[in-house]
């Protein structure tokens, strides 16, 4: 595709406005809440079931951005992007309601649903807007939003988490979710693309059924079942077999929800495998820094939100600094290079936190990792885009943003089950010896992980302990708690140092193609024109 939009410039301008509210209102989601959890597992209980108030979401994300961004190739993005929006924000003011973990996972899933259409239609609709060199620098914008939400939702998510209590931070996408409403609403007045083919109902049940069994036996394998054990290995037969059929279905549909036949393309393909190893590292760090910061460090929910502004700011940086040296020069399979190495290189530092390493290293840390996935999630994208067929954006767009998703579902998963069996295998051993003399209810309160992010737990425990003679054994207790906890959170940035150093090897062998547009001769960054 390398016409630009038809629109009039300010309405562009506008249109583009309404795309970045969007991507706020989503972003923002993720780390407002990735703030908050810790607490409200406490207050609901359930810590088993942590990482599962995200992988809700992120299925449920995966299974919808593929159907849509084929979706939209016929009928537009703007509808879609208006039904995403209701959809979001209906599952986030419910959120603020919920009395239990299950209840909460579900209505996580829901506003997944509207989770996954913002998204895919954002990054289609961009591509929509901007001809090919111009997206280089409006991508980059794109990472620099996500990046400010991204440092806004911690801080915003830690202190209404402290001050008002975690119900209040599913309230916080409101307002957002009205502006966003209104500048898709009137500006983003796109034809629809028309491409032929009706839906294919059968695909998207396969796809979702695919997806989904991949899920849960990565979420419950070694954790709360053994991998060898007959529901897990049904569950992996299961994978298998939708799998292949999806795949032998697709190929004789015209518009299937996921077009694996875009994947003989080898630039989409490297850069959705990128993409799916890149997302680890994001979400490793996103999920288990705030429980490092809360239940390892002792801080508070505002604490654990400060610790992850650095890792965003150094985002927006490198996404922005990307973005126009992209428009500028047409390159950019070096810096997604740079910026996956940059990002190994941080998370393999990053497994080595511990109980006394000091705050400036980990916020260092931090900011490495965001240096260095600023430009990687940005350009992939455009990498995408340039050598998709224009009729075929809003399926390839959605194709990669559906890889980067379930590499990001299964690694929730992977990190869940691996935490899970850790503390389940070490927890026991660390305990003092004194502790398996008390009463069997005791022992089970000492070994619960909600002791380090929860003060009324801890308060419980203590008077309990006084109790029956040994107030004494409170400290250890907790201090064996936090030991096991950042050993496993420590293998968790090491896998996913693994997973970014895998992406940073595929990215090698990406082949860079010219970027379709003209570069200013003076190399002042491109306007948008309406067409090129």
């Amino acid at each position: 595709m390398t016409a630009g939009s038809p629109l009039p410039e300010r309405q562009k301008m506008l249109a583009f406005a309404g795309i970045l509210m969007v991507l706020f209102l989503s972003s923002l989601n993720l780390t407002v809440v990735g703030s908050a959890m810790p607490r409200v597992i406490a207050d609901l209980g359930g810590f088993h079931l942590y990482a599962w108030a995200f992988t809700a979401y992120s299925l449920s994300t995966t299974i919808t951005i593929p159907i849509v961004g084929t979706v939209s190739d016929k009928y537009g993005r703007r509808p879609l992007l208006l039904a995403g929006i209701v959809v979001f924000t209906l599952g986030s003011v419910a959120l603020g309601f919920v009395h239990s973990m299950e209840a909460l996972i579900a209505l996580r899933a829901l506003q997944g649903i509207g989770g996954g259409t913002l998204m895919a239609m954002s990054f289609t609709a961009i591509a929509d807007l901007f001809t090919p060199i111009e997206r280089g620098r409006y991508q980059g914008y794109t990472g620099a939003v996500w990046g400010i939400s991204s440092v806004v939702g911690p801080l915003v998510g830690g202190f209404l988490t402290d001050h008002l209590g975690w119900r209040s931070v599913f309230f916080v996408n409101l307002p957002f979710a009205l502006l966003a409403l209104w500048f898709i609403w009137r500006s983003f007045r796109l034809p629809a693309p028309g491409a032929r083919g009706s839906f294919d109902t059968l695909g998207a049940l396969l796809l979702a059924g695919c997806v989904t069994t991949l899920t849960l036996a990565m979420s419950w394998g070694g954790a709360t079942v053994a991998w060898n054990s007959p529901s897990i290995v049904a569950l992996v037969v299961a994978t298998l077999a939708l799998g292949v059929w999806y795949a032998r279905h697709s190929l004789r549909q015209t518009r299937p929800m996921l077009d694996l036949r875009l994947l003989r393309d080898p630039g989409i393909a490297i850069a959705s495998l990128a993409g799916f190893f890149v997302s680890a590292g994001m979400y490793a760090a996103i999920l288990y820094l705030p429980l490092y910061m809360q239940g390892v460090r002792g801080s508070s929910a505002s604490g654990s939100g400060l610790a992850l502004a650095p890792l965003m700011g150094g985002m927006i940086l490198t996404s922005t600094l990307s973005g126009q040296f992209v428009s500028r020069t047409g390159r950019y399979k070096t810096l997604i290079l740079a910026g996956a190495l940059v990002a190994t290189v941080a998370l393999m530092l990053a497994q080595g936190l511990s109980l006394t390493t000091p705050l400036w290293i980990a916020v260092g840390l931090m900011v490495l990792l965001g240096l260095g996935l600023g430009p990687v999630n940005s350009q992939l994208t455009l990498a995408v885009q340039n050598a998709a067929p224009r009729e075929q954006l809003g399926s390839a767009t959605g194709g990669n943003q559906f890889f980067r998703q379930i590499g990001g579902t299964l690694a929730v998963s992977l990190f869940g089950a691996l935490v899970n069996r850790q503390l389940e295998a070490n927890l026991a051993g660390q305990l003092p010896a004194a502790a398996r003399t008390l009463p069997a209810p005791l022992q089970e309160a000492m070994a619960n992980p909600n002791l380090l992010t929860s003060p009324e737990a801890t308060t419980r425990l203590q008077a309990a302990l006084a109790q029956l003679g040994h107030p004494e054994l409170a400290r250890p207790v907790l201090d064996a708690l936090r030991l096991v906890m950042v050993g496993a959170i420590d293998h968790v940035f090491l896998i996913a140092a693994v997973m970014v150093g895998l992406a940073f090897l595929a990215v090698m062998f990406l082949p860079e193609r010219p970027l379709a547009g003209r570069v200013p001769a003076d190399r002042r960054e491109p306007r948008a024109t309406a067409s090129d």
